[in-house]
C-alpha cells in the first residue's frame, strides 16, 4: 500500500468513525448526556438485555423500589425474549434501542449500520406495539451514518454522564456503588449493564451489578435525588433544539471541498447553484446528443451542487416537482456563469464535457444535457446520498419526500464543453477571458 493511499484510508476513517464519535462523547452534539440541572432529578438506564437470568431480576429491585427506567435491549434478543419487553412496558419502564446484535460501529458501513437500526427499531415496534424514540450505539461510538441516521428518522442519540464500570472484570458490589454515588449529579443519567454476554463484559459481571443496585437506588433520595423516568429528565421546556445536523455537516461539506480541491462557481458575487473540479472519466464510451465522444480517461469538469443553494431551493419547494422548477431557474441562472468561468480558466480549455451525478435532472435535456443512467453501485450510494441530503435541508425533511422515492433516481447529466459555451456564451465572447478570472487554486 502506497503512503498516499494510507493517509487516504487513515482520513477516510477519522471522518466516517473517529470525528462522529468525538463529536458526540466529548462535545455532546446531538446526543442527550445528562438532563436539565435544578430539578434534583436522574435517571437510571440499562444496556445490552434483555437476558433471561439478569433482567428479571432486575425488573424486580426496581419494582420493590418503584423505580421507572429505560431499558436500551437489543434486537436480537428482544425477539428471543419478547415476554421480558412485555414486561418492562407493563410495569412502566421505557424499551429503547441498542442496535441489533451489539456490532461495533466503526467496521460497519452505510448500508450494515442502517440494517442494525432498523431491524433493532422493527423488532422492538412489533412487541411493544410503538416505534423506540430512543437510541443508545454499542459501546456509545459512531460512525458517520449511524450519528445522522437515527437524528433523521426521528430517534434521540441518548449516552450517559459517567460510566459505572459495572461490566469490568475487577468490579465489585462496592466499586459500583462507589463509582455511582461519589459521582451522581443533579441530571445524570446513569447506565448499568444487564447482560454478560456480549463483547468486553466479563462473566457473571451483572451478579456484583444487582448486589449494588439496591445500595444505590436507596442512597440516591436520601441525597435529595428523585430517580424519574428518562423521558421527564430530558425534557427541556421552552429551549428549542438547535439544528445541530445542518450546523455540523456545513463544516464537513467546506471540509471536503476544500481537501477535493472543488471550486465555487460565482456570477455578479453571488454563488450560483455549481461548483466544479477537474477530473478523468472512468465510465463507459458516450455519444452525447450535441455529438461530443466521450471516452474513459478524457479530461471533464465534475459539476458538484452548491449544498448553501440547494438549501435555499429546497426550503421553497414543497414536493420534488416545485423543486425540480426551482432547480430549472436556478440552472438557467447559473449556466452562463459556468460557461464563463471555462472559457477563462486555461486549465479547463481541454476537457471534453462537464459531467454530473444528481437526482434533481427533470427538465435538465432542454438546457442541452444528456442523460444516462449511472452504474448500479454508484446509483445506489448517490441515492442514499441525495436523497440524505435533501432530508436534511428540506424543511419538512423525510415526510415530504418518502411519497416521491421513485421519482428521486440519480442520473448521469452530461454536456459538451463545445455545446456548453454555445448555448451559454456569446459567440463574441467564445475564447476571450471576460469576467472573472478563475486564481491558480479556482481553476484547479
Amino acid at each position: 500500500m502506497t503512503e498516499s493511499m494510507f493517509k487516504l484510508l487513515t482520513f477516510l476513517l477519522g471522518i466516517y468513525a473517529l470525528l462522529p464519535t468525538a463529536l458526540a462523547r466529548l462535545c455532546h452534539l446531538g446526543v442527550i448526556w445528562q438532563g436539565t440541572r435544578g430539578g434534583g432529578k436522574v435517571a437510571v438506564t440499562f444496556d445490552d438485555g434483555p437476558h433471561p437470568v439478569y433482567t428479571p431480576r432486575v425488573l424486580d429491585i426496581l419494582k420493590e423500589f418503584n423505580v421507572q427506567a429505560c431499558f436500551f435491549v437489543l434486537g436480537e434478543k428482544a425477539r428471543a425474549h419478547p415476554e421480558l419487553l412485555a414486561r418492562m412496558i407493563a410495569e412502566g419502564h421505557e424499551v429503547a434501542s441498542h442496535g441489533y446484535r451489539h456490532q461495533f460501529p466503526w467496521f460497519l458501513g452505510p448500508r450494515a449500520a442502517a440494517r442494525e437500526i432498523r431491524e433493532a427499531n422493527r423488532v422492538i415496534s412489533e412487541i411493544t406495539g410503538q416505534p423506540p424514540r430512543l437510541y443508545r450505539p454499542p459501546w456509545g461510538l459512531f460512525n458517520l451514518f449511524s450519528l445522522f441516521h437515527s437524528s433523521l428518522n426521528g430517534q434521540k442519540l441518548v449516552l450517559w454522564s459517567f460510566m459505572s464500570w459495572d461490566w469490568g472484570r475487577r468490579a465489585t458490589p462496592a466499586s459500583i456503588t462507589r463509582q455511582v454515588l461519589s459521582r451522581v449529579r443533579d441530571g445524570a443519567i446513569l447506565v448499568f449493564h444487564d447482560s454478560d454476554d456480549t463483547p468486553g463484559a466479563a462473566p457473571g459481571s451483572p451478579e456484583k451489578m444487582l448486589q449494588a443496585l439496591p445500595l444505590i437506588l436507596k442512597e440516591l433520595p436520601q441525597r435529595g435525588l428523585t430517580i424519574t423516568p428518562l423521558a421527564e429528565l430530558e425534557a427541556r421546556p421552552g429551549k428549542p433544539r438547535p439544528n445541530w445536523l445542518k450546523r455540523f455537516w456545513q463544516k464537513i461539506d467546506l471540509l471536503i471541498v476544500r481537501l477535493l480541491r472543488v471550486a465555487d462557481i460565482p456570477m455578479n458575487g453571488r454563488p450560483t447553484l455549481f461548483r466544479l473540479a477537474k477530473r478523468r472519466y472512468h465510465g463507459k464510451p458516450l455519444v452525447l446528443d450535441d455529438g461530443t465522444v466521450l471516452r474513459p480517461r478524457d479530461p471533464i469538469g465534475e459539476l458538484h451542487l452548491n449544498n448553501e443553494v440547494l438549501k435555499e431551493i429546497t426550503g421553497r419547494g414543497k414536493d420534488p416537482e416545485r423543486i425540480a422548477l426551482l432547480t430549472i431557474k436556478e440552472l438557467r441562472r447559473s449556466l452562463p456563469a459556468l460557461a464563463q468561468w471555462i472559457n477563462n480558466s486555461p486549465r479547463l480549455k481541454n476537457i471534453r464535457a462537464v459531467v454530473g451525478l444528481t437526482m434533481l435532472h427533470a427538465g435538465v435535456k432542454r438546457l442541452g444535457f444528456s442523460i444516462f443512467d449511472p452504474p448500479g453501485t454508484i446509483k445506489r450510494l448517490a441515492a442514499w446520498y441525495q436523497s440524505w441530503l435533501l432530508s436534511l435541508y428540506h424543511p419538512e425533511g423525510k415526510k415530504r419526500l418518502a411519497g416521491h422515492r421513485e421519482k428521486l433516481s440519480p442520473k448521469l447529466v452530461i454536456m459538451g464543453r463545445e455545446e456548453l459555451l454555445r448555448r451559454y456564451l456569446p459567440a463574441e465572447k467564445q475564447g476571450v477571458k471576460t469576467g472573472h478570472y478563475p486564481n491558480k487554486e479556482e481553476s484547479a
